[in-house]
């Protein structure tokens, strides 16, 4: 049997991931935050975490900042992740933005470099996990596991 047909009989079958479009999350989306309300978290503030890829490329650093009720998302210049379609940034308590209490911040302004995302936090929310998910697909890009925010 050829590649080919092994390949199209795959993707037939839909079992090539990103083949088949999906319903994304239904996670609530976060209110934005103008990034000037929050002033720059002081050094070595907050907690951290890698980026590693979920069956994409995906690396770099990211630290997120609570401060009266608002988070900051502030991923590092080395941050980099795969080019898929419609990716989102989310926090959860899970690493699937399908289960926990995922909470979609923003579509993702880059594929790489240094970016900063300011929104509210919910009343009690508190996250383990900064996600990069593609919705089309409802699929993971890239996560960060981080301590608990307070």
């Amino acid at each position: 049997m050829s590649c080919r047909i092994v390949i199209a009989t795959c993707i037939a079958a839909g079992l090539i991931a990103g083949c088949n479009s999906a319903t994304p999350p239904t996670a609530p989306d976060a209110t934005p935050v103008d990034p000037g309300a929050m002033t720059q978290p002081p050094a070595n503030s907050g907690v951290s975490g890698q980026f590693v890829g979920v069956g994409h490329r995906g690396s770099g650093t990211v630290r997120f900042t609570v401060a009266n009720g608002v988070g900051r998302l502030d991923f590092g210049d080395s941050f980099s992740v795969d080019a898929v379609p419609g990716p989102f940034v989310y926090v959860n308590t899970t690493n699937n933005a399908n289960t926990g209490r995922p909470l979609r911040v923003a579509a993702l302004r880059s594929n790489s470099g240094a970016q900063s995302y300011s929104f509210q936090i919910p009343a009690g929310a508190s996250y383990t996990w900064v996600l990069v998910w593609c919705d089309p697909f409802n699929t993971g890009v890239a996560e960060a596991a981080i301590p608990a925010t307070p």
